[in-house]
């Protein structure tokens, strides 16, 4: 068990440190502003969608008072 054990984290620490390749501070931080800028854009979005269609139905309920 404990070799099966040992194979797996040995082959673990080969996956992170050996084989991926991370990305540079550079491309972290466009990466990072691109993703902010997609979920602001998003969320606006979202809240006009929102705002919009609670406004159509507060009006057309006040239709039918």
């Amino acid at each position: 068990m404990f070799g099966r054990l040992r194979t797996f984290w040995n082959e673990t620490l080969t996956e992170v440190f050996v084989k991926a390749t991370w990305p540079s501070p550079k491309e972290l931080v466009d990466s990072t502003l691109v993703v902010i800028a997609a979920v602001a854009l998003l969320g606006a979005v979202v809240f006009l969608c929102d705002f919009s269609l609670s406004n159509f139905v507060q009006f057309a309920t006040q239709l039918v008072r």
